[in-house]
């Protein structure tokens, strides 16, 4: 044990002294005098090692006036008789001194590399405890343990989103208030320490201590001290590597759980489209079968009532909306699952706008269509299927969110080598703030009950224009709802033997 700076090492070293002399004094008729100033040397070095430097300066002086007073003639008296005496005293004083000086300075470098070790040891124990966790409030439960071990209270401030990263969410058993959570603001966003001093203190109350993985600042750890503030200074380096040891372990929390989320979505997506691709096929034959028995029935001329017909042109209709429905469930789920090979062909886009307003001829009747291409619109390349799927949803989308005799307008440019084509429609538009989950599968717009659907159209848009290289967005004009897509604009081919 050890008393070093303690009134106790300061009462030992005059007790060792007086000791010593009671030791050597008996000897003093045998013994040379160098030897009982070796013994008094002894001493000196054993409260060095001890005690410390002050105790041991100390005895070095006591044990100069032991020597003297018991030891030197006159005996009893601190008068001396010999002046070379005075030499033995200088250089015993001074062995003493220097001896005194070493060994404590040995022995404050052992402890510190004795508590050096101490804090490696108890780091690696918390990297351990660490490295097991699989929560924020694992994290924090760990860090509080240790840091009741050190006397203190603490937790954490976690930015869990690159949204709001001031938003620091607590975890661990220390709440803080207010002002503190402020000052952990502070460390948070400038990335260094900050000490909450109270106002005539001269010790912080708390300490916030920003972490970071490898990437970015994660949080703070506050870390108090109320029963022994200045533990916090003392301690600042050892919470300083508490914090990078966090730091650490909630990045790897953090990208487990991405990791995990995305895997789940992974095979989420992988099996909605296995689901959807076997509805797809499962449906379609009954469906095509469906329509063409309305075909037949709806096309009857004589011999059939007036209702009957009616309602086999319903059903036609029904059945064509479904087919419609199915073709994009199954053209999806292709898309999806990236077996899909693009048939591009170089090609007039009014053929493929012709041919998708025909196939919605019904649909379109009871609307007023309005196109509006150049004259000298060059050929592009894509595959027209796909392409002519896009402008039936876009056509389609446009007749159901719009009243009859209502203006839809098809407009097409080539800009900065792309060419942009327009659809839109006179309604009340997109809802806001939703322009870009419109585009995501089965998501639907406010008007989910008055309007049929199942929110695949525009999801499906959006992959095949991606498939070209293009991009799709949607967006509001003057009472309009407009959707707009690009597609790469490259040069054609020159074809050979053309008349000049």
């Amino acid at each position: 044990m050890s008393y070093r700076r303690t009134w106790v090492a300061y009462a030992i070293a005059p007790a060792l002294c007086a000791l010593t002399t009671l030791v050597a004094f008996p000897l003093r008729g045998q013994l040379d005098k160098a030897n009982i100033v070796m013994i008094y040397l002894l001493a000196v070095f054993v409260v060095a090692v001890r005690l410390g430097r002050g105790p041991a300066v100390l005895t070095a002086l006591l044990s100069v006036a032991l020597f003297d007073f018991f030891f030197v003639p006159p005996y009893i008296s601190f008068t001396v008789a010999d002046a070379q005496y005075l030499v033995t005293f200088g250089v015993m004083l001074a062995v003493g001194l220097i001896t005194s000086h070493l060994a404590a300075q040995l022995g404050e470098r052992s402890e510190a590399a004795e508590a050096s070790a101490q804090e490696t040891r108890v780091l690696y124990d918390l990297a351990r405890d660490l490295g097991a966790t699989l929560s924020y409030a694992q994290v924090a439960e760990v860090l509080d343990r240790f840091l009741a071990n050190l006397g203190m209270h603490g937790g954490l401030l976690v930015s869990e989103s690159l949204a709001a990263p001031d938003a620091l969410r607590h975890h661990g058993g220390y709440l803080p208030d207010e002002y503190e959570t402020a000052q952990a603001r502070a460390a948070y966003r400038e990335n260094a320490a900050v000490e909450s001093v109270a106002l005539g203190a001269s010790e912080p109350s708390a300490l916030f201590l920003p972490f970071a993985g490898t990437t970015r600042v994660r949080g703070v750890l506050v870390a108090t001290a109320p029963a022994s503030p200045a533990r916090l200074r003392a301690k600042r380096p050892l919470l300083g590597a508490v914090a990078s040891l966090v730091g650490i372990a909630i990045e790897r929390i953090h990208f487990a759980d991405i990791a995990q989320q995305s895997e789940l979505d992974a095979q989420t997506e992988k099996l909605r489209s296995s689901i959807l691709s076997s509805i797809s096929h499962d449906l379609r034959t009954p469906l095509t079968t469906l329509v063409g028995l309305a075909d037949s029935v709806a096309d009857t001329r004589t011999g059939l009532p007036a209702e009957v017909r009616e309602t086999a042109e319903i059903i036609r209709g029904q059945a064509y909306s479904m087919h419609r429905m199915v073709s994009n469930l199954l053209e999806m789920a292709r898309l999806q699952s990236g077996r899909v090979v693009l048939n591009r062909q170089w090609q007039p886009l009014d053929e493929v706008i012709g041919s998708s307003t025909r196939l919605l001829g019904e649909l379109l009747a009871r609307r007023r269509l309005l196109i509006d291409l150049p004259a000298d619109l060059p050929l592009v390349s894509f595959d027209a299927v796909l392409i002519e799927r896009v402008f039936c949803n876009l056509l389609e989308n446009a007749a159901k969110y719009s009243d009859d005799g209502a203006v839809i307008e098809i407009a097409a440019a080539v800009d900065d080598g792309r060419l942009e084509v327009g659809v839109c429609n006179e309604g009340s538009g997109f809802p806001a703030g939703r322009m870009e989950q419109l585009f995501e599968l089965f998501v639907r717009g406010e008007q989910e009950a008055a309007v049929p659907g199942t929110g695949i159209g525009l999801a499906l848009c959006r992959a095949i224009v991606g498939a070209h290289g293009g991009s799709i967005v949607a967006e509001n004009r003057q009472g309009k709802a407009c959707v707009r897509f690009t597609l790469p604009q490259e040069t054609p081919p020159a074809v050979d033997g053309e008349w000049s």
